[in-house]
């Protein structure tokens, strides 16, 4: 009991001293707000008739799963999970094996809650609470669980009748987030009266969160204690789902507490590494079915497999991704994001260089993330497209500009455009010259007919820092450029009168004025004959005009002082794509 009453005292302030608790959606709700959680513990294979009911009745529940045992008889597998995760179910941790963690040692707790959390996070699911196995914990099992990168984990005790004293629901936010307090797990005793009378007394005596926790879902709960029957549950959902007016709602865990989901941790960390760790993919010490330091990618809907393969370019295994679903987010391998133990340390300012060798039936693009100071990974740029191919080929990217002043960890993989599979096998990762910045067109994007006098938006984006541009045109293919405007500002944006230069294969550059190999060009565009269109033609500055250009209202992104990682991205793929339908288009003249 000590025991308990330490860790009621000083987990707060772990979670303050860690940073963890950050609020959800919830956390500035009103207190006469009640908000219920329905909670499936164990992950068993009963629990998989409740998807069922969770969409008939418009809800959303969090499981929170046993990962050792996944895909086990009695348990659920792994397309179960990624089914749940793709209706916009939660998934938590429920430890490796289900042990009690009081009565372990400290290494072994780490293991429990670390390996299990590593294992949920591989499949590509984003766990962010734990649930204590019997609802066993103490101040040192809770300081394991931070460590173990869960922003929060719940009880099974602590409300309503589970002592004399207890309050009704729980706050919001809880008063402290590594105990989260239930009413008592339901059992085969308790019918649906018991369960409505936890959410409304909770609503009379002004509100909160109450967790309402199940094991076992069986027609026949005769000898079975955590149990409740479908028809019970599933009156239990309609009822809940009708109390909206009454503001009564039913969120997820990840709802109420958000906050972002933090880096992998090892039960055994190892020293940062600066090279990539199993990189043909050979190694599974865990058996979890995902290569030892690499991850699937998130699981956004859709159908997606992906399973190691014997058909490989080197060495016994490679990998195989399969998208079956056009909706939905792609396959995708990646380098596990971890605390430093398998994401290769990078440095700041430096280029790299990504390789992998691959068969695929569909597109597919290598990728990259990094990790910055504040410990959260972010997306952060896109290769091209790599064709499909029916044997084994090798393709590789460098990254189109230098890694972030804030990136301290890279991870790199692949993935799927398209519907179809593919097998990766072989990654490489090199250090690599990366260019300071670099300007990409994303308009004109290439195949466009102009009229001679026509006003036409140029659109461009920065990567990196360029002050001031050169902007030109061609209609010999870039055997020749005619200034548009000079040394102008880096607007993003401009617009191009037209010139009288009829032209099947047209094309547009910018150039840094300082760098001028810092430079972005269209794909080929047609210029025909015709009359000048009307249109208000505005006035660059003092010096800056060109052949029929004007200067237009600011886009683009400038320098990208303060540009977001999302921006970065989409502005990445824009110009890699641009750049792309060009190279085809020019394969295509030459055949």
């Amino acid at each position: 009991m000590r025991a308990r009453l330490n860790a009621r005292a000083g987990t707060c302030l772990l979670a303050m001293v860690l940073g963890v608790w950050s609020g959800g959606a919830w956390a500035g709700a009103p207190g006469a707000r009640t908000v219920v959680t329905l909670a499936f513990d164990d992950g068993v294979e009963e629990q998989r008739q409740v998807l069922d009911m969770l969409s008939a009745s418009g809800l959303k529940a969090t499981f929170f799963i046993i990962s050792g045992r996944v895909g086990q008889k009695g348990y659920l597998n792994l397309d179960d999970l990624r089914r749940m995760a793709a209706a916009g179910h939660d998934i938590g941790g429920h430890t490796l094996q289900h042990m009690d963690l009081v009565s372990l040692t400290r290494k072994n707790q780490r293991r429990e809650i670390c390996e299990d959390r590593l294992r949920l996070l591989s499949w590509g699911f984003s766990p962010t609470a734990l649930a204590f196995p019997f609802g066993s914990n103490d101040a040192e099992v809770n300081q394991t669980a931070a460590a173990c990168g869960y922003n929060a984990a719940r009880d099974v005790r602590g409300l309503v009748d589970t002592c004399g004293s207890c309050p009704t629901a729980e706050t919001i936010p809880p008063r402290n987030p590594y105990e989260i307090r239930t009413a008592s797990t339901v059992t085969r005793h308790d019918r649906l009266e018991q369960m409505q009378a936890w959410v409304t007394t909770a609503e009379a005596a002004g509100g909160g969160w109450v967790i309402v926790v199940f094991h076992l879902v069986d027609p026949n709960c005769t000898g079975r204690t955590y149990c409740v029957k479908p028809d019970v549950l599933r009156e239990f959902m309609g009822w809940l789902s009708q109390r909206a007016p009454m503001g009564t709602e039913v969120r997820t865990m990840q709802d109420i507490l958000g906050g972002a989901t933090r880096p992998a941790v090892h039960p055994v960390p190892l020293p940062p590494t600066a090279t990539l760790k199993n990189p043909s993919l050979e190694d599974d010490e865990n058996g979890d079915g995902v290569p030892d330091c690499w991850q699937l990618g998130p699981v956004h809907g859709g159908a997606v497999r992906a399973e190691r393969s014997t058909e490989a370019h080197s060495g016994a295994w490679s990998y195989r991704l399969e998208r079956v679903e056009a909706s939905g987010g792609a396959a995708s391998l990646q380098v596990l994001r971890d605390d430093g133990t398998c994401a290769p340390a990078v440095t700041p300012g430096s280029g790299s260089r990504v390789s992998v060798w691959y068969r695929a039936s569909t597109p597919l693009h290598l990728e990259a993330a990094v990790k910055g100071a504040d410990g959260t990974w972010k997306v952060w740029n896109r290769g091209p497209s790599l064709p499909p191919t029916e044997t084994w080929t090798e393709a590789s990217w460098e990254l189109p500009i230098a890694l972030p002043a804030d990136a301290f960890e890279l991870s790199v993989g692949v993935a799927l455009e398209g519907v179809g599979w593919a097998l990766v096998d072989d990654f490489g990762l090199a250090d690599a010259t990366a260019p300071a910045a670099r300007l990409v067109l994303d308009a004109p994007a290439g195949g466009e007919d102009f009229v001679v006098g026509q006003d036409v938006e140029v659109k461009w984006s920065t990567l990196g820092e360029v002050r001031t541009l050169d902007v030109a045109y061609s209609t010999e293919t870039s055997a020749s450029w005619v200034p548009i405007a000079t040394s102008v500002e880096n607007t993003g944006h401009l617009i191009w009168r037209v010139p009288d230069a009829p032209s099947r294969e047209a094309l547009l550059r910018v150039a840094s004025a300082e760098d001028e190999t810092v430079s972005g060009i269209s794909a080929p565009f047609r210029i025909l004959p015709g009359a000048p269109q009307p249109g208000i033609v505005e006035t660059p500055p003092e010096g800056a005009r060109g052949d029929g250009q004007v200067n237009g209202e600011s886009g683009g992104c400038g320098g990208c002082a303060g540009t977001g990682t999302g921006q970065l991205f989409l502005a990445v793929a824009g110009g890699l794509i641009a750049l792309s339908r060009s190279r085809a288009r020019r394969r295509q003249r030459k055949e």
